[in-house]
């Protein structure tokens, strides 16, 4: 199954050579017992002949949705998948997975954690890390993790600036100041007012005096 943040979002695909137009995608609905509006409250085509995504209003009413329209002839129901791979690069190898998995879960739920593929046909690790995550928000393009700043990659995810992180623009063309001792934005290092941050525990706002030696890697 694809994925999708929001699990009230199932695809339809309609097979056979005969368009489906929105207007008959409703009629159907209708016939089966789904409440329009009520219970769907968006329908969105997608690319391809006769491919929708379906938005029902809650979980609730996905799950009613999706048990009356089970047995569409011609029709095919697929609910999205909540969680999605995260693909992590540029961290060091000393670098324990449970770290990752740590920084990341500041963007939601980790469900899983794994290597990435190896360097075939040598069956060496390549040090890219992947979590699957149930995502509350999204994650920005980088993070810096045990003082690596990795980048960060998984289907869907907004492009940010490698510079600070916000939308809209790349880093060759940031209007943004950013300190490179405390990594916060709105001045530079000359300016700077915070010690050394502490980023081997994934923090911004601890100095390295304040953190335990066994924190450390």
């Amino acid at each position: 199954m694809a994925s999708r943040r929001d699990s009230k979002i199932v695809k339809l695909t309609f097979t056979g050579e005969q368009a489906v137009p929105p207007v008959q995608v409703f009629s159907i609905l209708k016939s089966k017992g789904v409440v329009v509006p009520g219970e769907v409250d968006a329908l969105q085509a997608l690319q391809g002949r006769n491919t929708y995504d379906l938005r029902f209003t809650s979980d609730v009413t996905r799950q009613k949705g999706v048990t009356l329209l089970s047995g569409v002839e011609g029709l095919t129901v697929t609910p999205y998948e909540r969680s999605v791979w995260v693909t992590v690069i540029h961290v060091g190898l000393e670098v324990r997975q449970e770290l990752v998995a740590t920084v990341l879960g500041r963007f939601g739920a980790v469900k899983a954690l794994k290597c990435a593929p190896t360097h075939r046909p040598l069956g060496c690790l390549n040090g890219h890390r992947q979590v699957r995550i149930d995502l509350k928000q999204d994650i920005p393009s980088f993070l810096f993790i045990a003082g690596h700043k990795a980048h960060v990659r998984y289907p869907g995810q907004p492009r940010t600036c490698f510079r600070c992180g916000e939308t809209g623009h790349e880093a060759k063309g940031c209007p943004n100041k950013k300190c490179g001792r405390c990594l916060r934005l709105g001045h530079d290092t000359s300016a700077c007012p915070s010690e050394v941050c502490a980023h081997s525990v994934g923090r911004r706002d601890m100095s390295f005096a304040l953190v335990p030696p066994l924190m450390s890697l």
